[in-house]
């Protein structure tokens, strides 16, 4: 038959694995909720450069229609 010194060791036992159990499920709480920030930021970064690609075709393309136009006033001037 169990002691109460022998009971109260147990019940310390179970005490501490159950501490160690909540601050183990607080820290993989607060890795998950560090994960979807994370996840937040990097999706906020796709749109951005998705904005920026969409941007630079844009202005490349602006700038080959400037370029041939310049292009098509040099030849006309020097065939003068």
């Amino acid at each position: 038959m169990a002691t109460l010194e022998d009971l109260e060791a147990r019940v310390a036992a179970l005490e501490a694995t159950q501490a160690d159990y909540r601050a183990v499920l607080t820290a993989v709480n607060a890795l998950g909720a560090n994960q979807r920030e994370h996840s937040q930021r990097l999706a906020a970064v796709e749109s951005e450069l998705a904005e920026v690609k969409t941007e630079m075709r844009g202005f490349r393309r602006s700038t080959e229609d400037n370029l041939a136009e310049i292009k098509d006033l040099v030849i006309r001037a020097l065939d003068r």
